[in-house]
């Protein structure tokens, strides 16, 4: 119970953080959680800003949903605070439903902050336990296998605002202690027990309700260890994503990777620095198959093109693709827009960019990168492709070109924003 309460301390550093944020609790109804409320209750300030708010998410997925709904209305008038329940729906309940219900439960929960609010989650020492046997089922590296830490940010995939927080301050607590705290500071009635939780078809439940009982009973000090184990796991995952940001910005152009920088550092660093750029500049997190994917790319030959296009965190299409020694990350969003700025230019020819000469009255024409033009500077003429080469024109820009005549003269050239003053063979 001590160790409970220690964790739950409002004068720590930890909470310190938080003082003057909105806090919010997110409440199952389940044992866990309310230990967690309890605890945090019996130490919550008078004079706080705001006060402590409860998030109930009601995913519909069990006959008696609509019960801990009211059951923890009932807790929040027990404790005066206000509770706000949020009804979910799965859109296909019969697939992968723990992942869709997770999706579900953390995007309307973050939907329901306040933009520089802190979430409190009731995960602890046994949660970390299996989280660390399902990573190491999927084949995770460091990042996965040193599990989850007690703060953390960086929810924009469930539509967070990127100065939320969530805490986790029983990390440290075993299952068992909680289920100690409970025996003596609440009464059996005050949480719910969830049916789904015995399910062992579920991959955690399956864990938590035959595999990990059966190493602690042989292990006493099992979970104990592992928590331990993790612990320094993070660390040194730490220490390596601070080098590695490091050697990343040396081999940073703006938001482009420069290849031959990149390219001096082992094949270790390299998969290292290329998941830290994704993860920066695109907001992507590679998995095994897009990352060699990626490397094929960066290590082509220089003339060779090659694009991977993938889904980031936001679930918006991205696109990696390599360009004179350098690595460049689009969205669709900026091809979108290029396209409807061409449509409407050759539409209203009268908007399109000038040059830096008089140009009086114009018209427009399209042509292909073939066409021949002579820049103004130029000792002769050469297809406009061989011009985009020079200029450093990425290929994906290239397709919205115009040509600006005036009495069947080239005058100047625009290519997706950039307008090149053009003079006549002579």
């Amino acid at each position: 119970m001590a160790i409970v309460k220690s964790l739950i301390n409002l004068t720590s550093s930890s909470w310190a953080f938080i003082q003057k944020r909105p806090v919010y609790l997110a409440l199952s109804g389940g044992m866990d959680s309310v230990v967690l409320l309890n605890a945090v209750m019996q130490q919550w300030p008078v004079d706080a800003p705001y006060p402590l708010t409860l998030l109930h998410v009601n995913h519909h997925l069990q006959a008696d949903a609509a019960l801990w709904a009211k059951h923890c209305q009932s807790l929040a008038n027990r404790y005066n605070i206000p509770c706000h329940v949020l009804d979910v729906q799965l859109d296909s309940p019969n697939k992968n439903i723990e992942s869709q219900a997770r999706h579900a439960r953390y995007t309307a929960l973050f939907n329901a902050m306040s933009h520089n609010g802190v979430l409190l989650v009731a995960q602890h020492a046994d949660d970390q336990v299996e989280t660390l046997f399902l990573q190491l089922k999927r084949g995770a590296g460091l990042t996965g296998l040193s599990g989850m830490v007690p703060w953390q940010s960086g929810f924009q995939q469930f539509g967070a605002h990127p100065s939320m927080h969530i805490y986790r301050p029983l990390l440290g607590v075993t299952q068992a202690q909680i289920n100690e705290y409970a025996s003596v500071h609440l009464s059996p009635n005050d949480w719910v027990d969830d049916p789904s939780n015995t399910d062992t078809k579920f991959d955690r439940n399956f864990l938590r309700n035959d595999v990990i009982p059966l190493l602690s009973s042989r292990w006493k000090q099992w979970t104990k260890k592992v928590v331990q184990s993790m612990s320094v796991l993070n660390e040194e995952h730490t220490l390596l994503n601070e080098v590695t940001q490091e050697r990343l910005l040396a081999c940073l152009n703006t938001d482009k990777l420069i290849v031959n920088k990149f390219t001096t550092y082992s094949s270790s660093w390299q998969k290292q620095i290329v998941r830290h750029f994704a993860l920066e500049i695109a907001n992507v997190a590679l998995s095994q198959a897009q990352l060699q994917q990626l490397f094929q790319i960066i290590h082509a030959k220089e003339d060779a093109r090659g694009r991977l296009s993938v889904k980031n965190n936001t679930n918006a299409q991205v696109h990696f693709e390599r360009f004179q020694g350098q690595l460049y990350v689009i969205e669709d969003d900026q091809i979108t827009a290029a396209k409807a700025s061409m449509a409407q230019l050759q539409n209203n020819i009268q908007d399109v960019p000038g040059s830096s000469i008089d140009e009086g009255d114009f018209s427009v024409k399209v042509v292909s990168q073939s066409y021949p033009i002579k820049p103004v500077g130029a000792a002769h003429s050469k297809p406009i492709k061989q011009w985009y080469k020079q200029w450093g024109i990425a290929p994906w820009e290239r397709s919205f070109t115009l040509i600006k005549t005036r009495d069947d003269i080239d005058i100047s050239l625009w290519c997706n924003g950039r307008t090149y003053a053009l003079t006549k063979e002579e």
